[in-house]
């Protein structure tokens, strides 16, 4: 998979050049400090995905993005930035992921799971070091703060994850709770029962009931309460692997 890195401090982005060569899946095609220069190149280089700064020198990261839409063939985007505020407009432009600076080997290998996933080939194992890295298998619970008692919600019990007017929910199987995490980290504390299937919503695999074309080569899942959740083009074939399609 070719990447190109867009990022205007020099160290910056020499360290993440020198993780993505790292891994040994991902090919660094390119990197550029200014905007222009990125557009052209990526225009020239066609890279698979292009990891991507926020607040640049000569510019912003979100508004570059939106450029890349009227490409032929637009780049997958991770961006990767020292701000966590920018996440959901981020998530907004079909970020795959995003990625909080400092940037550790280990989440960048997720990051680049998700790229391959989608990209359609052999998925990358990430580095685990335990006991320090939690197994995600394990993880049955989740808590929200609702009038300053802790909420411990099951996984089993949650039917998928959304946002509405900037504000991330968990929807179960009887209530709605309304929580300050980010969309990203509540993925990142999720299992592997669950699957993104738009910039946001989160949908619990097993509340899957069925799998519906909508207009312009999107879906709409259906859950088993009869709510329906869209899924955006860009998740598409992640959902159709989950499932088994």
């Amino acid at each position: 998979m070719n990447v190109y890195v867009i990022e205007d401090e020099v160290l910056a982005r020499q360290e993440l050049i020198y993780l993505l060569n790292d891994t040994g899946k991902v090919t660094v095609v390119g990197e550029a400090e200014d905007i222009h220069q990125a557009l052209w190149d990526i225009n020239e280089k066609q890279p698979d995905a292009v990891f991507l700064d926020i607040e640049l020198e000569n510019g912003n990261g979100l508004d570059l993005a939106k450029q890349f839409r009227n490409m032929k063939n637009s780049p997958m985007i991770v961006f990767v930035t020292a701000y966590d505020e920018y996440a959901v407009d981020a998530f907004e432009l079909d970020a795959i992921d995003y990625i909080v600076k400092p940037v550790d080997k280990i989440r960048l290998t997720k990051a680049i799971n998700k790229l391959i996933k989608l990209g359609g080939q052999q998925e990358l194992e990430t580095e685990v070091e335990p006991p320090v890295l939690e197994n995600k298998d394990k993880k049955y619970s989740i808590t929200v703060k609702e009038e300053g008692r802790i909420i411990v919600i099951n996984t089993k019990d949650i039917l998928y994850i959304g946002t509405e007017n900037r504000q991330a929910y968990i929807q179960t199987i009887d209530k709605k709770y309304e929580t300050d995490t980010l969309l990203y980290k509540i993925m990142d504390k999720l299992g592997d029962g669950f699957v993104q299937v738009h910039r946001g919503y989160i949908v619990n695999i097993k509340q899957i009931a069925a799998l519906e074309p909508w207009f312009n080569r999107t879906y709409l899942i259906v859950l088993k309460d009869g709510s329906k959740v869209s899924v955006s083009r860009s998740y598409v074939k992640a959902v159709k692997q989950v499932l088994g399609l």
